[in-house]
């Protein structure tokens, strides 16, 4: 997923080296997450950086997590007797400088959990205050990867940060060329080769292509990991054209690729998961978060199945836990997923309405022939002349 990222991860690094916070939005699956982890800790690293990458912000201990994943990093990297102090951030961030005689780089993932998941509290203005002061001083590096629907509730963070957006990216799906070099290299780490008909029938499929000359990063890499493995299941090692068309194209290679994890449910589990559709899922395809009560009660007379099937698909990575205040709640794990548990709620649907039809007229020619039989007899018995 760093394919064509290289500007973005220099652009990065140069605000970082300037003393300047960054912030990094976009769209759903477009990969901020990969471009932290594979990218951007590796070239601060380079650069010097003690480098912390942190997304664990749903515990009501956040802050004393997050300050201990600091210390945990200097260990690691720079002075292994580290140890933090109870300071606040900024000054815990000086005091690492003045003694290791590097500065701290720090990645804030997924920054849209922490302003949903703590909101209003007296931990959440702390740290909001603690976070800005460090901006404000200089005596970090802040790099903020948040998706774009939540830059409104970022805005609570401009009384402590005046320039907040002032060094916004946003980060854009990849080019054909970029999708073209990400299919070869994901193909090439799995010791495998990709046909170029193949390449071009991916980036072309509406699923992968969300927009017109545009590679959506996350669906791409699900369509080459499920022919990867359906090749090597042939023992070929090539991604083939005709592969992708025994899918039904790549549509389906995307569309089916969770099938075999939703088939591994009881058919009881998966008809709850399909009465559940509508409350995970927006009629525009966004996440909602639903409490265990409110689902277990909406389960009518599969509620039994409830309590197993949640940590189930938990477990599955189809649904994830998300803490609101002191409340748990269950929401689709990416919402990426969303389109593809859409398309087997939709196929779920079709065959459920195809077979209640056929129930329908298998009864209206039972009831009709029931109806011929007894107009007959009828017939017999009254309808016979008497001598």
């Amino acid at each position: 997923m760093l394919c064509g990222r290289e500007d973005v991860i220099a652009e990065v690094l140069s605000n970082c080296l300037a003393e300047r916070h960054t912030v990094v939005s976009s769209e759903p699956g477009l990969g901020v997450t990969s471009l932290f982890a594979a990218g951007l800790v590796p070239a601060l690293q380079r650069a010097g950086y003690v480098t912390v990458m942190y997304r664990a912000w749903q515990e009501n201990s956040f802050n004393t997590d997050f300050l201990e994943a600091i210390a945990q990093a200097v260990r690691d990297q720079a002075d292994p007797q580290f140890f933090a102090q109870g300071d606040p951030l900024a000054d815990m961030l000086q005091f690492i400088r003045m003694r290791t005689g590097r500065r701290v780089a720090i990645l804030l993932d997924q920054f849209e959990d922490y302003l949903r998941c703590q909101a209003g509290t007296h931990q959440s203005d702390l740290f909001d205050a603690d976070l800005g002061r460090m901006i404000a001083e200089r005596e970090g590096c802040a790099v903020i990867g948040i998706q774009a629907h939540a830059i409104p509730a970022f805005e609570r963070l401009r009384q402590h940060v005046p320039n907040l957006l002032g060094y916004h990216i946003q980060l854009q799906p990849l080019t054909p060329e970029a999708g073209a070099e990400m299919a070869k290299l994901v193909a090439t780490s799995r010791s495998m080769e990709i046909e170029p008909a193949a390449v071009a029938d991916l980036l072309q499929e509406p699923v992968i292509a969300r927009q017109e000359g545009t590679v959506h990063p996350f669906f791409l890499s699900i369509a080459l990991v499920r022919l990867c493995e359906a090749e090597y299941r042939t023992r070929s090692h090539r991604i083939r054209l005709a592969t992708i068309q025994n899918f039904g194209g790549a549509d389906r290679v995307v569309l089916e690729s969770f099938d075999y994890i939703l088939n591994e449910l009881g058919t009881n589990q998966q008809d709850l998961l399909f009465r559940w559709f509508n409350n995970l899922i927006s009629a525009d395809n966004q996440r909602f978060a639903v409490t265990q009560k409110g689902l277990t009660e909406y389960a009518g007379k599969l509620a039994r199945f409830a309590l197993t099937l949640l940590p189930n698909l938990v477990e599955k990575e189809i649904l994830r836990t998300v803490w609101t205040g002191n409340t748990m709640r269950y929401e689709v794990a990416r919402d990426g997923l969303t389109i593809i548990l859409r398309d087997w709620f939709e196929r779920r649907e079709a065959a459920l309405i195809a077979r209640r039809r056929a129930r329908f007229r298998v009864m209206s020619i039972s009831l009709a022939v029931g109806s011929i039989v007894l107009a007959y007899v009828v017939w017999l018995l009254w309808g016979t002349p008497q001598k």
